[in-house]
């Protein structure tokens, strides 16, 4: 009995693996390659990331970039916080060519093309921005991890892009569509328009009443006119016109006449219908505004 004990003893020990662990049955002494992370989905370690990733701040991250391209994806999103929506558009592009460019290993990283879909619809009042948007965002949904802020992030874009006639459906799909805004536009209403008046250079007297002129009831209602036309044939919810006009002194004829200042309306730059579609509005009420200083502008 006490020959035999420690042998068997000695046998139990021999048959036991000391490289298996819980996450490796097989041993190792790491997980398996079907069980490290993809990119973007959370880490304790670079062990538990895939191949080309490393882990920081707890999520597996590419150790491969271009610092060229990352600079335009950062020169965008400042832009992108300024407001201005082209400008980020442009170098978001800027940043996805480079890229390209550099046969980066993994391609454009998960996180640029979906800032770069956010800018697209930052933008979304140009037709082609809104459309582009949509195939970005979905691409960026389809790319990241279910958990991810990103995924989150994107939804939230895709969703103002609705009122462009965006179709959820088609989000549905484990590719890119063709086309996502297929559903009518829905028209904004008119009471949350807003009428801007800009004068340059600005008359230094008559500039007040030509605002409070323009941006009165009864203009509003035709220049919401002008908008509806001009919506209806572009979709697109901001409308810019340029008149310009110029307001000169005329002596009166006899000499206990006054005088007054006369407009003129200059003639239009173009045959854009909503231009025209203004200018009709504006017309009579300019030439009917007492003007109290002379003036050139635009």
């Amino acid at each position: 009995m006490r020959i035999i004990l420690p042998l068997g003893l000695l046998l139990a020990l021999a048959a036991c693996d000391t490289k298996a662990t819980a996450s490796d049955p097989q041993g190792g002494g790491g997980p398996r390659a079907e069980q490290k992370g993809r990119e973007l989905e959370s880490c304790g370690a670079t062990i538990h990331c895939g191949e080309n990733l490393r882990c920081f701040d707890n999520t597996c991250r590419r150790s491969t970039r271009s610092a060229v391209g990352d600079y335009h994806a950062a020169a965008a999103a400042a832009a992108l916080r300024r407001g201005e929506a082209e400008t980020a558009i442009a170098a978001y592009a800027q940043a996805i060519n480079q890229y390209e460019a550099e046969k980066v290993a993994g391609g454009v990283p998960a996180d640029i093309d979906c800032a770069y879909g956010a800018a697209l619809a930052a933008g979304k009042s140009k037709k082609e921005n809104a459309e582009l948007a949509a195939r970005v965002l979905h691409r960026c949904v389809l790319a990241v991890p279910v958990g991810s802020s990103l995924r989150f992030q994107a939804f939230e874009q895709l969703a103002t892009l609705e009122g462009a006639g965006l179709d959820p459906l088609l989000l549905g799909a484990g590719k890119t569509a063709d086309l996502y805004l297929t559903k009518v536009a829905a028209r904004p209403a008119s009471e949350k328009l807003v009428v801007t008046v800009a004068a340059t250079p600005e008359p230094k007297k008559s500039f007040a009443a030509i605002r409070d002129k323009i941006t009165g009831a009864d203009v509003r209602a035709s220049l919401i006119a002008c908008w509806d036309a001009n919506y209806a044939a572009t979709k697109k919810e901001a409308m810019s016109v340029t008149v310009g006009m110029k307001s000169a002194y005329i002596v009166g004829e006899y000499e206990d006449d006054p005088g007054v200042y006369v407009v003129k309306v200059e003639a239009p730059t173009s045959v854009d219908p909503a231009e025209t579609c203004v200018r009709t509005a504006l017309e009579p009420v300019l030439k009917a505004t007492k003007m109290t200083d002379g003036f050139n502008t635009k």
